[in-house]
């Protein structure tokens, strides 16, 4: 059924994108994240979607009246380089060629997807629908598990969601930062009855999603996501309330076993799991340091004969306490998988791209404008930058979509010389003439 269903909603979808870019847009995300394939069975599952809605995105807005024009800013210019950069760096790669360019490939998808949020993308309608189509597929996804997670009383075992987010940690993780999404959502369509409640269900059982998973990345992102929203909220007490019914809820559910994992935490360096993560950073501390500009390439660390040659290497590294390596491992954080693959270069450019980021949204939040939804997604969208710094730290995701799709909104979300400054309880125009405006990151 859900497989006719798909297919007789095909021409509808594709006609209204071509209609409006931005439905495209938002369907072109959707698909990327979750695979039409796992919503389907049978002939659906041959359907390239994703590759679909992207052509007809493109071709809708080359075709489309008054199309804006790509933005002068210091954060696309910095995409731009940093994807160069990643090009270089993958004609010179000491990894697995074949797959070295499959992420190669990967990432130049999510940066054309990044220049066409750019292109398209101007009102809350565009923005809303992009936060849907986070809603209607990691969070759609996640919340099916929290719901068996909690019908079997913490029976149900958590792993995957997608085949991008294909484990329990990086599901999370995924989970994490579609979460501000959907209080962003609440309080934009909170006076819908049937929204209001089917937003609330979705962030619940996300955050038992989260519990449920195993993850202890993903536990202390909960823990730091839960933190700096409660500081950063002007309704405290609300707040404080609905977290406290989530964690009674959420206790009364994990098992023994969760416990005695979280516990883990306080001794990390006894604990096997996390002592190979380290081992994986300083294997990727080793690659930077004998490829300074562009590192190894695309996990090339996890190349055999690149990772063998690394161990040899392995006493460069020994001020940091750890045990011998034994076996292959992956990157196991955002920032470690940068500088192991793209060098000091690279890293830096990440870090200024995660930097930039989080600060423009922090700009766009404290401007009181006349569309006041800006300044509320702003503070949301910071809230999924620092899901993605902190949770990520652990887990090898840098180069996910819903990362490229914040750095894009922190680009068109601001418009200099229509924003006011909040100011003595008036709102002051700020002068935007002779300075660089949205040209500066």
């Amino acid at each position: 059924m859900r497989d006719l269903i798909l297919l007789a909603l095909l021409p509808y979808l594709i006609y209204a994108s071509f209609k409006r870019p931005y439905i495209g847009l938002a369907l072109w995300f959707w698909s990327s994240l979750v695979p039409v394939s796992v919503w389907g069975y049978g002939l659906a599952t041959t359907v390239k979607w994703n590759f679909l809605f992207a052509i007809v995105t493109m071709c809708s807005y080359l075709i489309s009246k008054n199309k804006p024009s790509l933005q002068r800013s210091g954060l696309v210019f910095l995409v731009i380089v940093f994807f160069l950069h990643a090009t270089v760096s993958t004609l010179f790669n000491i990894g697995y060629e074949a797959h070295v360019w499959r992420e190669w490939e990967y990432l130049l998808k999510s940066c054309i997807f990044f220049i066409f949020v750019v292109l398209i993308v101007r009102e809350k309608v565009h923005v809303d629908a992009l936060m849907w189509a986070c809603a209607l597929s990691i969070s759609a996804r996640a919340a099916m598990d929290g719901v068996k997670f909690l019908l079997s009383g913490g029976g149900h075992s958590i792993y995957s969601i997608t085949p991008t987010f294909n484990d329990n940690n990086l599901s999370a993780l995924a989970t994490l930062m579609c979460l501000p999404m959907l209080f962003y959502l609440f309080t934009q369509y909170k006076q819908f009855t049937f929204f209001k409640f089917g937003l609330l269900g979705l962030i619940f059982f996300n955050v038992l999603f989260v519990l449920g998973s195993d993850s202890r990345g993903g536990f202390l992102g909960l823990i730091v996501l839960s933190g700096y929203f409660f500081l950063k909220s002007n309704k405290k007490m609300p707040i404080a309330i609905v977290t406290l019914i989530v964690v009674v809820i959420g206790l009364q559910v994990v098992d023994d076993a969760w416990f005695e994992r979280m516990e883990t935490i306080k001794s990390a360096n006894e604990d096997g799991s996390f002592m190979g993560r380290v081992i994986s950073w300083k294997l990727a501390i080793i690659l930077a340091v004998q490829n300074p500009v562009f590192g190894g390439g695309f996990d090339a660390a996890s190349y055999g004969p690149t990772w063998s040659s690394l161990v040899s290497n392995f006493q460069m590294v020994s001020f940091i306490p750890s045990p011998a390596p034994s076996t292959v491992h992956v990157a196991h954080s955002i920032y470690f998988q940068v500088l192991g693959d793209l060098g000091f270069v690279g890293f830096g450019y990440y870090l200024a791209l995660l930097f930039f980021t989080f600060r423009r949204f922090d700009q766009i939040k404290t401007l009181s404008q006349a569309e006041k939804w800006r300044t509320e997604i702003g503070r949301f969208m910071m809230l999924s930058i620092v899901a993605f710094a902190t949770a990520g730290a652990a887990l090898s995701a840098a180069y996910n979509e819903i990362f490229i799709m914040l750095v894009g909104l922190s680009v068109v979300l601001w418009i200099p010389g229509k924003i006011k400054r909040v100011s003595s309880g008036k709102n002051t125009p700020i002068d935007t003439k002779g300075r660089a405006g949205d040209r500066q990151f």
